[in-house]
């Protein structure tokens, strides 16, 4: 039975990764067969990864029709934008009482990183050092349930985010000046200034949303 919980899970895990990543995009039919093949996957932990995904709301089944990937819901970007704003904020203010100079340095190396994978256009890359900076200070700040329940919140958030680093029009670079003014103001032990770089950071999706409307309308649900 363990077998194939792994197996399960590895076809979720794959899967899901394709649709976060926008390798299967927003309203796109899934060819289950093809994907079977594509990342040898057997019939139940595909059916099974489905099913999971699809109580996630990353994948919509419609009897006698197929499996779609759903639309990025707007309504729910935004509110997953509020909660990670409320606790962020708090998680981030904490870790000030205690972060150490090693936590700091591997949060300046991320930061460097993700500027050079950005110069690359590495995205992926790219995309994972983002999400390892944010979880430091749930780490430093001993909140890893936390960031564990909010990547349940943060799924329509997070495929937007993917979404803006595909988008050329976009501010990339904003993203590294806006973890290095965290930084600063978490090194320099200003928890409101480091609240107020939070608040702003993530209230980027307001108006890159915009921009991300008129290049895609067609990957959003209003």
């Amino acid at each position: 039975m363990a077998e194939i919980s792994n197996y399960q899970d590895e076809a979720y895990i794959k899967i899901r990764s394709k649709i976060m990543r926008l390798k299967f995009i927003p309203g796109e039919r899934i060819n289950k067969k093809e994907l079977q093949e594509e990342l040898s996957i057997g019939v139940t932990p595909m059916r099974e990864a489905i099913l999971r995904l699809s109580r996630e709301g990353l994948l919509l089944v419609r009897p006698q029709s197929g499996t779609y990937v759903t639309k990025i819901k707007i309504s729910e970007v935004y509110q997953a934008r509020f909660v990670r704003e409320s606790i962020e904020k708090l998680v981030v203010a904490e870790a000030i009482t205690q972060i150490t100079k090693n936590d700091l340095s591997e949060l300046k190396k991320i930061v460097s990183l993700q500027e050079l994978y950005l110069k690359a256009k590495d995205y992926d890359n790219f995309f994972n050092l983002d999400e390892d900076f944010h979880h430091t200070f749930y780490t430093i700040d001993h909140k890893e349930f936390v960031w564990k329940w909010l990547q349940v919140v943060n799924l329509q958030f997070n495929r937007f985010r993917f979404l803006r680093l595909e988008a050329s029009n976009l501010d990339w670079q904003q993203i590294c000046d806006d973890h290095r003014a965290i930084v600063e103001a978490v090194s320099d032990k200003f928890p409101q200034r480091a609240e107020t770089h939070v608040g702003r950071h993530l209230h980027m999706v307001d108006d890159d949303i915009k921009v991300a409307l008129n290049l895609h309308p067609d990957y959003f649900e209003q």
